[in-house]
């Protein structure tokens, strides 16, 4: 029997992972929504699409990404093991921040978001001794920072090597589709790996009493929530991303979009956490290689570092003082 306890646990995971996939899932996508000969393509078609497979990556995390779940889990990260309201408040804090800027159609980061929550809320009830300051700096806060500089780097490069000289736009239009198609879906899945432990090792935390439950339960409420945040409310962020994706040709979108899952994936099977987010602007910054661009690039970088950890930390703290209060 699940308590009531777990019950309350496992509803704040279902809507982060919830606010997640409504903030992510479109970003994967969001290259095959920009008008091309024929005008838009239907929104709702690439959501699906996008949503399906960041849910089976969500699923196929629990083989694939066990480093990385480990790395996420509160005793991980904390000296002491927490309390479950500290639990509660980091979901809390960490999907208030992801819907809010869903609603406002901004795109965020959801690993800053649980990290800042869980890293702010520690040093105010814990103190600075409070956070095993050695794992974090090196296990989560370095292939956060160095991932999506990784991306640009290393897809430029090969993007310079690999391209073709000649009259751009040669290719047969049917393979472009499916290479642009089986690109997002590539990223998406990616996603889902690298998401879901991050969500799930939170989820896991309530259900220690039932070891049994404490894997495939965490990942399945991730897998169907991302899912359906991507239906809901995933058009709102993809909307915003499109615009940066219009002077690109459905070839640099591809390679963009294999790149970031190639990156992802592999990061994710080593525990290396990575922003899926950051990444995937990486990779468009090296695909396009305008200097402009790459500088826009790098000042996104920048904002999740200075805004959203901080913002979902101060989210967690207050929904930790409400809670006391309560």
């Amino acid at each position: 029997m699940i308590s009531l306890v777990e019950e309350i646990g496992l509803a704040a995971l279902f809507l982060l992972a919830f606010a997640n996939g409504a903030n992510d899932a479109g970003k994967s996508v969001a290259s095959l929504m920009v008008p091309g000969p024929s005008g838009f393509v239907p929104r709702r078609k690439p959501l699906l699409w996008g949503g399906f497979f960041t849910g089976i990556g969500s699923l196929s995390a629990i083989l694939i990404s066990s480093r990385l779940f480990s790395v996420f889990t509160p005793q991980s990260l904390l000296r002491a093991t927490p309390e479950s309201h500290f639990i509660l408040a980091a979901l809390a804090g960490a999907t208030l921040w992801i819907l809010g800027a869903t609603l406002l159609r901004l795109p965020v980061s959801s690993t800053h978001a649980i990290v800042g929550a869980i890293v702010f809320l520690a040093v105010y009830l814990f103190g600075f001794s409070g956070i095993q300051w050695d794992f974090l700096l090196v296990r989560v806060l370095l292939p956060l920072a160095a991932g999506p500089i990784a991306a640009m780097i290393g897809v430029y490069a090969f993007d310079r090597a690999t391209r073709r000289s000649g009259v751009p736009g040669k290719e047969k239009p049917g393979l472009a589709r499916i290479t642009h198609w089986g690109s997002g879906a590539a990223a998406a899945y990616a996603r889902g790996v690298n998401d879901a432990p991050k969500m799930a090792a939170l989820g896991a935390f309530f259900l220690l009493a039932n070891p049994s439950e404490a894997v495939w339960l965490p990942y399945t409420i991730v897998a169907v929530a991302v899912f359906l945040g991507s239906l809901v409310l995933g058009h709102r962020v993809a909307q915003t991303v499109m615009g940066k994706h219009v002077t690109m040709d459905p070839v640099q979108r591809s390679k963009a979009g294999a790149a970031t899952a190639l990156v992802v994936g592999a990061a994710a099977f080593l525990g290396a956490p990575m922003s899926t987010t950051q990444v995937h602007e990486g990779s468009n910054a090296g695909i396009g290689g305008e200097r402009k661009v790459v500088k826009s690039v790098l000042r996104g970088m920048i904002l999740p570092w200075l805004v959203t950890l901080p913002a979902a930390g101060m989210l967690a703290i207050s929904m930790s003082y409400l809670g006391a209060l309560i």
